[in-house]
């Protein structure tokens, strides 16, 4: 999963690289700078190099760490070093960035690093490493995880590493960072949140290596025993007493590092916690967890707290929610609605006692809130809590605290009342963001909900207490009474306000992206199938409606000019960029790629429908649908052949021998499915329902009878979506339904995608994907009923619609900015919009072939 919070912060409305950012507020620069040397912004750094340097390909890096307040008299000290020896070095170019790179959610294999240098050799590393320990001997700055520190500095370190953009391609797209080990092999060039040297390189700055550290890990007197939650602010351990036995919490808090935004670091969190749970516990105890001891060891500050037995709220609802089953009865609905309450008065009283000691929480959101053994509500983690007579903590999480908009001085309780509203919506459904943009929304969630079952009108009082619908950006959504009347009308409005939408955001003179992506774009590439403008493109044309000159010429030029860098597959490579390519009509382009897919060397490693064989051979199935060429035809059996002749399959699935459509089993049985209708060859077919089958072996029965998928062996978390669980899982088997366990398990698997709403609106992890699949069974089934579900199913997209002018724009991933992409975006919820209304289609995975759907039928089964 890409990280959507960093790529959120450049620009307000659509995801882009941190470095792209208007204006990062102060930046910094040496303040002196002799002639030669020049200096170039890379991202969130400034390099700075000169003519005639000595470089090195690889080798011992430099890091120094610095204090915020400190940063740039740190700098000035390393740029003179640096200038000095004539060594090649960088530096966060500005503070807001400084910020961002030590922020309490950001990576922790960048923490601590604030300048680099790059010595070409072991001797100059050596002199530079002595050099800036005795010239910063009175600094100090955050650890570098990654790294070792030098001598006995508090800013120095170094790690050996790649110093050129060395790297190999990975199936999904991105690049994995090499390096060459002490025997001359490539070998990947690892950033974890400790020191690791690649074989055969020894450290030579120490006189011996440190003994590894065996056994548990005690912190005074307590010994933890399980990590529950790392971070680059430090980390959360439960523990035990080891005097008592007792169970406690302990957070940790790691020196000049896990600031927020208004520059409060970790240690000044923690410290400021400690004294506000010691307060509020001994004027009210049990209205937060009780404080136990704060110390420091070595450079870390640790407070020891009461352990609060129970479960997460965020884990409560998921497992007592009726909206998240399938077929409840009333009265299920009616006991969960009761707990709810109970849940809300319990958070009531604790909120008040809290403020009437003249405190606000701050964070009022399910992760803060344990729901003990008894039912009762706990409040914990009191980092944001603040007097009410000062500003708010400048932290939260989102969704959960108010938008700039609403932000009221004059209300001290405002953050609380907020974050307790958005409780409330939680327990009714995970639905956030999007109300935030276009409150009108949240009478479409009130109908979806109350398909159901009623929405009691006490809890919903409370949900929507801060949204109030007033003029927005674009014309208004139907509201629920239109939809009522008309389900299909307002789809297909829908679908032509969409398709507005991705247009209106296209520009072909855009350096970067054509279309808005989604983080992952900037981690793979721009002009993909899954986030980049293929996508958009292959969605437009499977709607029926004309993709514009330019973008057209825009999307060949590029596909062609990123060729050689493209992994193969069908997601983030070169076959889906074919597939559609030759559906825009250019078939000779689409094949020159195929063939390069063909013979890439990850073809060779990988068989997903994702990223590898199953995926190509999938794109030459199309491209013989579209062209008759028989070659096309042998190239997907040839495809089909190799996977068969895989004795062990595990290896070149995803990680952890993964399940569902993408990245596990199901995805091959589609591919061979599809290769057997092509060819006449059972056997293609045999050997996918045997894939399906062992697919089956791992499902799990949830509480209500359906059957859902973990992601892999290790991740155990069930789920729906196309992209990991149940709907692309349900999507194969719809190929599969004259099999009889197929057949048995396809109702199960299809229930478990029967949402009201999900978390994200996309196609690939959201609530698209559901409605894709819904579409899918109704054609298959051709009963009214299912007809009726998918319908009602598409018409909760709606709820996910923010208007803008004419058209509408969608959240990608994590919901926090636009996106057009197929995976998390626009062009995805278009796919699944079309398929709802128009029936079987030349879907990028499906090659359904195209039945037409009657007007008197759709209208007839689009009854809910």
């Amino acid at each position: 999963m890409f990280d959507a919070l960093s790529e959120a912060l450049a620009d307000e409305q659509f995801y882009a690289p941190l470095g792209t950012m208007a204006d990062p507020g102060r930046r910094f620069a040496p303040a002196r700078v002799p002639a030669g040397w020049r200096g170039t912004d890379r991202d969130i750094w400034t390099a700075w190099s000169a003519p005639g340097l000595r470089r090195a390909e690889q080798g011992w890096k430099i890091h120094v760490s610095a204090r915020l307040e400190r940063a740039q008299e740190v700098l000035d000290t390393v740029a003179g070093t640096c200038f000095a020896e004539g060594v090649p070095f960088k530096h966060v170019s500005a503070r807001f960035f400084f910020l961002a790179l030590h922020h309490k959610h950001a990576s922790r294999s960048q923490a601590g690093k604030f300048c680099a240098a790059y010595p070409p050799d072991t001797e100059t590393a050596g002199r530079l490493l002595d050099l800036l320990a005795d010239a910063l001997r009175d600094e100090e700055g955050g650890y570098v995880l990654s790294d070792r520190r030098h001598r006995d500095s508090r800013t120095v370190h170094y790690r050996y590493g790649a110093f050129t953009r060395r790297s190999r391609l990975l199936p999904d797209g991105t690049a994995e960072p090499l390096v060459l080990d002490g025997r001359g092999r490539e070998v990947p060039d690892v950033r974890r949140p400790y020191f690791v040297l690649p074989d055969g390189v020894g450290d030579p700055f120490v006189a011996e290596e440190p003994a590894p550290h065996r056994g548990a890990v005690r912190l005074r007197d307590y010994e933890v025993v399980k990590v529950l939650q790392p971070s680059n602010a430090g980390g959360a351990y439960q523990a035990r007493d080891t005097r008592t036995g007792r169970l406690v919490l302990i957070k940790e808090a790691r020196p000049h590092n896990g600031y927020t935004w208004d520059g409060t670091s970790a240690r000044e969190r923690l410290r400021r916690e400690y004294d506000n749970l010691t307060a509020v516990h001994a004027s009210a105890p049990g209205a937060c967890p009780e404080p136990l001891a704060h110390f420091t060891e070595w450079e870390h500050d640790f407070l020891v707290m009461e352990h609060v037995e129970g479960r997460p709220l965020v884990k409560w609802i998921n497992q007592n929610s009726p909206v998240l089953q399938t077929d409840r009865p009333a009265a299920d609905f009616d006991r969960y609605h009761a707990d709810c309450r109970r849940l809300l008065a319990g958070l009531d009283a604790a909120l008040g006692r809290l403020h009437a000691l003249g405190m606000r929480f701050g964070d009022v959101s399910p992760g803060n809130v344990i729901v003990t053994p008894e039912g009762e509500p706990r409040l914990v983690d009191f980092e944001s809590a603040t007097p009410l007579a000062d500003r708010p903590a400048r932290m939260g999480t989102p969704g959960f605290v108010p938008p700039p908009g609403q932000a009221d001085p004059a209300d001290p309780l405002l953050a609380d009342r907020y974050g307790l509203a958005a409780i409330v919506l939680t327990l009714l459904a995970p639905f956030h963001n999007a109300p935030q943009l276009s409150a009108a929304n949240l009478a479409l969630l009130r109908r979806d909900l109350a398909a159901a079952a009623p929405v009691p009108a006490d809890l919903w009082r409370r949900a929507t207490a801060f949204h109030r619908p007033g003029p927005g950006a674009g014309a208004p959504l139907p509201d629920p009474a239109e939809v009522d009347a008309d389900p299909l009308g307002c789809l297909a409005r829908l679908a032509d306000r969409t398709a507005t939408g991705l247009l209106d955001l296209a520009d072909p003179d855009r350096p970067g992206p054509l279309f808005p992506p989604s983080p992952a774009a900037f981690h793979t590439n721009t002009v993909c199938l899954a986030y980049g403008t293929a996508g958009v493109v292959h969605a437009l044309q499977r709607a029926g409606l004309p993709v514009p000159d330019d973008v057209g010429k825009r999307l060949r030029r590029d596909a062609l000019a990123a060729a050689d860098e493209l992994p193969p597959g069908l997601l983030a490579g070169s076959a889906g960029v074919a597939r559609v390519l030759a559906r825009g009509g250019h078939p000779d382009e689409a094949a020159d790629l195929l063939r390069g897919a063909d013979g890439h060397p990850l073809t060779a490693t990988t068989s997903t429908l994702a990223g590898g064989r199953a995926g190509i051979g999938l794109a030459w199935l199309a491209l013989h649908r579209d062209t008759g060429d028989p070659d096309h035809l042998e190239r997907a059996a040839a495809a089909g052949e190799a996977l068969l002749r895989t004795a062990d399959l595990v290896p070149t699935l995803g990680a952890h021998d993964a399940r569902g459509l993408f990245h596990g089993r199901s995805g091959l049985a589609l591919f061979l499915h599809h290769l057997s209708a092509a060819t006449g060859e059972p056997r293609y077919r045999a050997a996918g329902r045997a894939l399906l089958h062992q697919e089956l072996d791992r499902a799990v029965e949830l509480p209500d009878g359906s059957l859902s998928f973990a992601d892999n062996a290790v991740n155990r978390r069930v789920m729906p979506y196309l992209a990991t669980g149940s709907a692309g899982i349900g999507t194969a088997l719809l190929s599969y339904a004259a099999d009889e366990r197929c057949a048995e398990a396809l109702p199960r698997v299809v229930a478990d995608a029967r949402k009201v709403c999900a978390v994200q609106s996309g196609l690939h992890d959201g609530f698209a994907g559901l409605v894709h699949l819904l579409a899918q069974y109704a054609d298959f089934t051709r009963h009214d009923t299912d007809r009726g579900h998918a319908v009602r199913m598409a018409t909760g997209l709606l709820k996910y619609a923010v208007p803008h002018g004419d058209g509408v724009r969608w959240l990608g991933t994590g919901s926090l900015r636009f996106s057009a992409d197929v995976a998390s975006g626009g062009a995805g919820v278009l796919l699944a919009l079309h398929r709802a209304l128009h029936g079987p289609g030349d879907d990028w995975f499906t090659l359904d072939p195209t039945r037409p759907r009657s007007r008197e039928r759709s209208s007839e089964g689009s009854r809910p």
